[in-house]
Protein backbone atom coordinates (compact mmCIF):
# COMPACT_ATOMS: atom_id res chain seq x y z
CA UNK A 1 0.00 0.00 0.00
CA UNK A 2 1.47 3.33 -0.99
CA UNK A 3 1.24 5.71 1.94
CA UNK A 4 -0.34 8.31 -0.36
CA UNK A 5 -3.52 6.23 -0.50
CA UNK A 6 -4.24 7.22 3.10
CA UNK A 7 -4.61 10.86 3.98
CA UNK A 8 -6.48 13.28 6.20
CA UNK A 9 -9.29 13.11 3.64
CA UNK A 10 -9.67 9.34 4.01
CA UNK A 11 -9.40 9.41 7.81
CA UNK A 12 -13.10 9.65 8.64
CA UNK A 13 -13.95 6.60 6.56
CA UNK A 14 -10.91 4.68 7.80
CA UNK A 15 -11.86 5.36 11.41
CA UNK A 16 -15.36 4.09 10.72
CA UNK A 17 -13.93 0.84 9.37
CA UNK A 18 -11.68 0.57 12.42
CA UNK A 19 -14.54 1.18 14.86
CA UNK A 20 -16.58 -1.62 13.31
CA UNK A 21 -13.77 -4.18 13.60
CA UNK A 22 -12.84 -3.02 17.10
CA UNK A 23 -16.48 -3.38 18.15
CA UNK A 24 -16.69 -6.91 16.76
CA UNK A 25 -13.44 -7.94 18.43
CA UNK A 26 -14.53 -6.41 21.74
CA UNK A 27 -17.85 -8.25 21.57
CA UNK A 28 -16.01 -11.56 21.20
CA UNK A 29 -13.50 -10.76 23.93
CA UNK A 30 -16.15 -9.51 26.36
CA UNK A 31 -17.98 -12.82 25.95
CA UNK A 32 -15.00 -14.88 27.15
CA UNK A 33 -15.21 -16.36 30.62
CA UNK A 34 -12.26 -16.72 32.97
CA UNK A 35 -11.94 -20.43 32.25
CA UNK A 36 -11.69 -19.71 28.51
CA UNK A 37 -8.68 -17.39 28.79
CA UNK A 38 -6.14 -20.19 29.07
CA UNK A 39 -7.18 -21.93 25.88
CA UNK A 40 -4.57 -22.07 23.11
CA UNK A 41 -4.86 -19.82 20.07
CA UNK A 42 -3.60 -19.86 16.51
CA UNK A 43 -0.55 -17.91 17.75
CA UNK A 44 1.87 -20.63 18.78
CA UNK A 45 2.58 -20.52 22.51
CA UNK A 46 -0.05 -17.87 23.25
CA UNK A 47 -3.30 -18.30 25.11
CA UNK A 48 -6.35 -16.14 24.54
CA UNK A 49 -5.22 -14.02 27.49
CA UNK A 50 -1.92 -13.35 25.72
CA UNK A 51 -3.67 -12.28 22.52
CA UNK A 52 -6.02 -9.89 24.33
CA UNK A 53 -3.18 -8.37 26.36
CA UNK A 54 -1.09 -8.02 23.20
CA UNK A 55 -3.93 -6.18 21.43
CA UNK A 56 -4.12 -3.71 24.31
CA UNK A 57 -0.36 -3.18 24.27
CA UNK A 58 -0.30 -2.65 20.50
CA UNK A 59 -3.07 -0.07 20.75
CA UNK A 60 -0.96 1.88 23.21
CA UNK A 61 2.11 1.56 20.96
CA UNK A 62 0.16 3.13 18.08
CA UNK A 63 -1.19 5.84 20.38
CA UNK A 64 2.39 6.67 21.32
CA UNK A 65 3.37 6.94 17.67
CA UNK A 66 0.64 9.54 17.14
CA UNK A 67 1.27 11.54 20.31
CA UNK A 68 5.05 11.18 20.50
CA UNK A 69 4.75 9.70 24.00
CA UNK A 70 5.87 6.18 23.15
CA UNK A 71 6.60 3.77 25.98
CA UNK A 72 7.85 0.20 25.90
CA UNK A 73 5.04 -2.32 26.47
CA UNK A 74 5.09 -4.30 29.69
CA UNK A 75 6.19 -7.92 29.71
CA UNK A 76 3.34 -9.95 28.24
CA UNK A 77 3.50 -12.65 30.90
CA UNK A 78 3.25 -10.02 33.61
CA UNK A 79 0.32 -8.45 31.78
CA UNK A 80 -1.72 -11.66 31.91
CA UNK A 81 -0.59 -12.97 35.29
CA UNK A 82 -3.64 -13.22 37.55
CA UNK A 83 -5.81 -11.08 35.27
CA UNK A 84 -9.46 -11.98 34.89
CA UNK A 85 -11.32 -11.97 31.61
CA UNK A 86 -13.13 -8.83 32.67
CA UNK A 87 -9.91 -7.03 33.60
CA UNK A 88 -8.27 -7.85 30.27
CA UNK A 89 -11.36 -6.75 28.35
CA UNK A 90 -11.46 -3.44 30.23
CA UNK A 91 -7.75 -2.83 29.57
CA UNK A 92 -8.30 -3.39 25.86
CA UNK A 93 -11.39 -1.18 25.78
CA UNK A 94 -9.51 1.64 27.50
CA UNK A 95 -6.53 1.26 25.14
CA UNK A 96 -8.86 1.40 22.13
CA UNK A 97 -10.42 4.59 23.44
CA UNK A 98 -7.01 6.22 23.88
CA UNK A 99 -6.03 5.22 20.36
CA UNK A 100 -9.32 6.44 18.88
CA UNK A 101 -8.92 9.82 20.58
CA UNK A 102 -5.38 10.17 19.24
CA UNK A 103 -6.37 9.22 15.70
CA UNK A 104 -9.43 11.48 15.69
CA UNK A 105 -7.16 14.41 16.53
CA UNK A 106 -4.99 13.98 13.44
CA UNK A 107 -6.93 16.38 11.18
CA UNK A 108 -6.19 19.18 13.64
CA UNK A 109 -2.47 18.79 13.05
CA UNK A 110 -0.38 15.64 12.81
CA UNK A 111 2.83 15.70 14.83
CA UNK A 112 4.64 13.97 11.99
CA UNK A 113 3.71 12.81 8.50
CA UNK A 114 5.30 9.36 8.80
CA UNK A 115 5.93 6.94 11.66
CA UNK A 116 8.00 3.79 11.99
CA UNK A 117 5.80 0.89 13.09
CA UNK A 118 7.00 -2.38 14.67
CA UNK A 119 5.48 -4.70 12.06
CA UNK A 120 4.99 -2.67 8.88
CA UNK A 121 7.95 -0.31 8.79
CA UNK A 122 7.51 3.33 7.81
CA UNK A 123 3.92 4.40 7.23
CA UNK A 124 1.99 7.57 6.71
CA UNK A 125 0.51 8.50 10.06
CA UNK A 126 -2.87 8.41 8.29
CA UNK A 127 -2.35 4.70 7.53
CA UNK A 128 -2.38 3.80 11.23
CA UNK A 129 -6.16 3.12 11.27
CA UNK A 130 -5.62 0.56 8.49
CA UNK A 131 -2.75 -1.02 10.42
CA UNK A 132 -4.88 -1.27 13.55
CA UNK A 133 -7.76 -2.71 11.54
CA UNK A 134 -5.42 -5.39 10.19
CA UNK A 135 -4.17 -6.23 13.69
CA UNK A 136 -7.71 -6.57 14.99
CA UNK A 137 -8.87 -8.84 12.17
CA UNK A 138 -5.84 -11.13 12.34
CA UNK A 139 -5.83 -11.45 16.12
CA UNK A 140 -9.62 -11.79 16.26
CA UNK A 141 -9.19 -14.86 14.10
CA UNK A 142 -6.24 -16.01 16.22
CA UNK A 143 -8.53 -16.26 19.26
CA UNK A 144 -10.01 -19.40 17.65
CA UNK A 145 -13.65 -18.69 18.49
CA UNK A 146 -16.61 -19.01 16.15
CA UNK A 147 -15.66 -15.75 14.39
CA UNK A 148 -14.37 -16.18 10.83
CA UNK A 149 -12.42 -14.01 8.36
CA UNK A 150 -15.46 -13.39 6.15
CA UNK A 151 -17.27 -11.63 9.01
CA UNK A 152 -14.93 -8.66 8.70
CA UNK A 153 -16.15 -5.81 6.52
CA UNK A 154 -14.98 -5.70 2.91
CA UNK A 155 -13.14 -2.38 3.37
CA UNK A 156 -11.45 -3.80 6.47
CA UNK A 157 -10.29 -6.91 4.61
CA UNK A 158 -8.81 -4.78 1.82
CA UNK A 159 -7.00 -2.63 4.39
CA UNK A 160 -5.63 -5.78 6.02
CA UNK A 161 -4.48 -7.22 2.69
CA UNK A 162 -2.67 -3.99 1.86
CA UNK A 163 -0.97 -3.93 5.26
CA UNK A 164 0.11 -7.55 4.79
CA UNK A 165 1.53 -6.71 1.36
CA UNK A 166 3.34 -3.66 2.69
CA UNK A 167 4.82 -5.74 5.51
CA UNK A 168 6.05 -8.34 3.00
CA UNK A 169 7.44 -5.66 0.68
CA UNK A 170 9.59 -4.37 3.52
CA UNK A 171 10.95 -7.78 4.54
CA UNK A 172 13.98 -8.99 2.53
CA UNK A 173 13.07 -12.60 3.36
CA UNK A 174 9.72 -12.34 1.57
CA UNK A 175 9.21 -14.39 -1.60
CA UNK A 176 8.19 -12.70 -4.83
CA UNK A 177 4.39 -12.54 -5.10
CA UNK A 178 1.87 -11.27 -7.62
CA UNK A 179 -1.34 -11.01 -5.61
CA UNK A 180 -4.48 -10.77 -7.74
CA UNK A 181 -7.90 -10.10 -6.22
CA UNK A 182 -10.80 -11.23 -8.36
CA UNK A 183 -12.54 -8.05 -7.27
CA UNK A 184 -10.00 -6.11 -9.34
CA UNK A 185 -6.93 -5.05 -7.34
CA UNK A 186 -3.39 -6.35 -7.81
CA UNK A 187 -0.31 -6.08 -5.60
CA UNK A 188 3.32 -7.08 -6.18
CA UNK A 189 5.98 -8.18 -3.72
CA UNK A 190 9.53 -8.40 -5.04
CA UNK A 191 9.79 -9.96 -8.48
CA UNK A 192 6.19 -11.22 -8.42
CA UNK A 193 7.36 -14.76 -9.21
CA UNK A 194 4.42 -16.59 -7.61
CA UNK A 195 0.92 -15.63 -8.67
CA UNK A 196 -1.77 -15.82 -5.98
CA UNK A 197 -5.35 -15.30 -7.08
CA UNK A 198 -8.61 -15.32 -5.19
CA UNK A 199 -11.32 -13.22 -3.66
CA UNK A 200 -10.39 -10.98 -0.75
CA UNK A 201 -11.55 -13.63 1.72
CA UNK A 202 -9.19 -16.16 0.12
CA UNK A 203 -6.15 -13.89 -0.05
CA UNK A 204 -6.10 -12.42 3.46
CA UNK A 205 -5.91 -15.75 5.36
CA UNK A 206 -2.85 -16.78 3.37
CA UNK A 207 -1.07 -13.42 3.48
CA UNK A 208 -1.66 -13.07 7.22
CA UNK A 209 -1.40 -16.66 8.47
CA UNK A 210 -0.55 -18.92 5.49
CA UNK A 211 -4.03 -20.42 5.77
CA UNK A 212 -5.11 -21.89 2.43
CA UNK A 213 -8.77 -21.40 1.55
CA UNK A 214 -10.55 -23.45 -1.11
CA UNK A 215 -10.80 -20.45 -3.42
CA UNK A 216 -7.09 -19.62 -3.42
CA UNK A 217 -5.36 -20.32 -6.73
CA UNK A 218 -1.60 -20.26 -7.21
CA UNK A 219 1.12 -21.09 -9.71
CA UNK A 220 3.43 -23.83 -8.48
CA UNK A 221 4.19 -24.53 -4.85
CA UNK A 222 3.00 -22.06 -2.26
CA UNK A 223 5.90 -20.12 -0.76
CA UNK A 224 6.71 -19.83 2.92
CA UNK A 225 6.01 -16.33 4.23
CA UNK A 226 7.92 -14.62 7.05
CA UNK A 227 5.87 -14.58 10.26
CA UNK A 228 3.61 -11.64 11.14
Amino acid sequence: METATKSARSLVGDLGVLRREAGMAMATIASLADDELGRPTRCEGWTRAHVVAHLAQEADVLTGLVTGEAAAPADLEQAVDGATARQLAVRLEQAERRLAAALEGLPHGARTETVTTPCAGELSVYALPALRTAELIVHHHDLDTTWQWHEAGTDAIVDAIEICVLRLQGNPESPGLHVVAREGEEWTVGDGAVRLEGYYEDLLPFLAREQVEDGLRHDGELPVLPPW
